[in-house]
C-alpha cells in the first residue's frame, strides 16, 4: 500500500534562484498554513479491560524525555479516562506541540502521573533525497502532500503518483521503523523520478472528515485532486505522469486516470472482481492458511459471509435489519462489525464498502488510454494473480498491446520477501523488501518514456 515546506538541510532562501528550487521555496510558505501534528513517540498496544498499553517508545521523542516506560497502563489523559486505542490516538491528536500532556499510568500495583511535553511531528530527512511537504485543498478537507525528488536532476521529470492501500495509516513515514513502501518510494526517486504521496482525509496532519469515515467516491475525489495538484508544479513532465496503486490503491488508480489522464498505471496486489466476490475468496485464503481450521467448517463459515454480504451490499440492508430478518447471520455480522454497525472490520463505514462493491472498475480499466502493467507478488496471500493476468487482457481488449502483467516471485502483499507460501502467511510484511517491485516499475516506465 505520500508538501509543499522543503526539508533541505542547510539550504538557504538565497539559493532559490535556481530554477529547480525556485518553486519549492515558494510552496514552503504556503504549506505553514497545515501544521505538523503532536507527537509523543510511544506506540499503543490494546491491554486487558479495554485498558491501553504503551508498546514502544521511540529513541529522543518527547516520551523518551519523560518518566514513561514501556508496559505502563495508560488509564487517563489530563483526567479523561483512556479505554481504547483511537481514544488514546484521539487524545494525543487533541494535543498541540509544547503542550502538557499528563497521563494517569498503572506501573506493576502502583498508579502515578506521569507528565509529558508534546512534540512536533518529525519529517522525512533522507540524505540523498529531497523532500518537499505541502497541502492539497478540496472544499473539505486539506490533505497532507508529500514529494520525494531525486538531488541533481534538472529539468522536467516524468513523475509517480503513489497510491496506498485501504486502511487509515498515515503515509508521512519519518520514523526509524522499517518501512518497505517507503524503500519502494525512495527507490523510485533515486531511480530518476519525482514521487508524490497524498495523505487521506482527517489522517496524518490532514484536516476534514476521519478517514475512516469517509466514502468511497470523496476519497477518490480527494486523490484526484491532489494528482491535478501534482501537475502544477513546474518541474513535473505533465506528458509522464504516471500512477502507481498499491493494493486498494489499484482500485482508486484507475478512476483517477479517468478524471485526469495519466501516461500509465502500475498497480500491485490489487482486484478487478466485485468487492464482495473478492471478499468471500479473501476470507477462504487467510483463514485457510493463517489458522489451518477445520476446512469444512470454513466453509459453512463462507455461506454465512456471502450471504451477509449480499443482503448488505446488494439489498442494501442495514447490519440491523438483515441480522433481524436473518438471526442466523448475527455471530457473522458481529465478526464483520466489532464495534458498531456502521464500520465494517473496524476500518471503512458500510456505505464506503457498498460503493466499492457498486464500481465496476474493469469498465474503467477498459475505457482508458494508457498503458498499464499490473504486479502481484507469488506469495501475497491477499489477492489473486488471476486479477492481475485479467486487467491486462482488460485493456488489451480495447487497447491491444498497452496492457501487462507480471508475477514477482517469493513477495507478499507488502513488497516483503519470503522463503515460502506458509511463512508469508506467519510473517506478512515483515522481511527483506522485494527489489523486484521496484526494478520491474523503473524498467516498464523507461520503457515508455524512452
Amino acid at each position: 500500500m505520500l508538501s509543499p515546506n522543503f526539508i533541505v538541510r542547510k539550504w538557504t532562501a538565497a539559493r532559490c534562484v535556481f530554477l529547480l528550487f525556485s518553486l519549492f521555496c515558494v510552496s514552503a510558505a504556503a504549506a505553514q498554513d497545515l501544521p505538523r501534528r503532536p507527537f509523543l513517540g510511544v506506540t499503543a498496544q490494546p491491554a486487558p479491560d479495554k485498558h491501553v498499553r504503551v508498546g514502544k517508545i521511540f529513541p529522543e521523542s518527547p516520551a523518551a524525555r519523560s518518566e514513561l516506560a514501556v508496559g505502563d497502563i495508560l488509564l487517563a489523559l489530563n483526567g479523561t479516562p483512556i479505554t481504547s486505542i483511537d481514544g488514546f490516538l484521539a487524545g494525543v491528536k487533541s494535543l498541540k506541540p509544547k503542550d502538557r500532556a499528563v497521563y494517569h499510568v498503572q506501573r506493576g500495583g502502583n498508579e502515578m502521573d506521569v507528565e509529558v511535553v508534546a512534540g512536533e511531528f518529525p519529517r522525512e530527512q533522507p540524505s540523498d533525497i529531497q523532500v518537499l511537504y505541502g497541502s492539497v485543498e478540496t472544499p473539505d478537507a486539506k490533505v497532507r502532500s508529500i514529494l520525494t525528488v531525486p538531488i541533481g536532476k534538472t529539468g522536467k521529470l516524468p513523475t509517480i503518483f503513489y497510491v496506498q492501500g485501504w486502511d487509515c495509516s498515515s503515509v508521512d513515514w519519518p520514523l526509524p521503523d522499517p518501512n518497505l513502501a517507503r524503500e519502494l518510494v525512495y527507490g523510485l526517486t533515486r531511480a530518476g523520478f519525482a514521487v508524490m504521496r497524498a495523505e487521506k482525509s482527517g489522517a496524518g496532519d490532514s484536516t476534514g472528515t476521519p478517514c475512516r469515515d469517509l466514502d468511497f467516491h470523496d476519497e477518490v475525489a480527494l486523490f484526484t485532486s491532489a494528482l491535478k495538484k501534482l501537475k502544477t508544479y513546474n518541474f513535473v513532465d505533465t506528458g509522464n505522469v504516471f500512477i502507481f496503486g498499491h493494493s486498494a490503491g489499484g482500485w482508486v488508480a484507475p478512476l483517477m486516470a479517468e478524471e485526469e489522464p495519466v501516461k500509465g498505471i502500475v498497480v500491485y496486489g490489487t482486484v478487478v472482481r466485485p468487492f464482495a466476490e473478492y471478499l468471500v475468496e479473501n476470507w477462504r485464503r487467510n483463514r485457510w492458511l493463517r489458522s489451518q481450521p477445520d476446512l469444512a467448517k470454513v466453509e459453512d463459515e463462507q455461506r454465512l459471509y456471502a450471504q451477509l454480504l449480499h443482503y448488505l451490499l446488494v439489498e442494501k440492508s442495514s447490519v440491523h435489519d438483515a441480522t433481524m430478518k436473518h438471526p442466523g447471520l448475527s455471530a457473522m455480522a458481529k465478526m464483520l462489525f466489532p464495534q458498531d454497525d456502521e464500520h465494517f472490520d473496524n476500518l471503512r463505514t458500510l456505505q464506503h464498502v457498498r460503493q466499492l462493491n457498486d464500481q465496476n472498475v474493469a469498465r474503467v480499466w477498459a475505457s482508458l488510454d494508457a498503458h498499464v502493467l499490473a504486479l502481484f507478488g507469488e506469495y501475497d496471500i491477499r489477492t489473486l494473480a488471476m486479477d492481475h493476468e485479467y486487467i491486462a487482457a482488460i485493456v488489451n481488449a480495447r487497447h491491444p498491446g498497452m496492457g501487462s502483467w507480471r508475477l514477482l516471485p517469493k513477495m507478499d502483499h507488502g513488497f516483503a520477501l519470503h522463503d515460502s507460501l506458509n511463512d508469508s502467511a506467519v510473517h506478512e510484511f515483515v522481511g527483506p523488501f522485494g527489489d523486484q517491485v521496484l526494478q520491474e516499475t523503473v524498467k516498464w516506465i523507461h520503457g515508455i518514456v524512452g
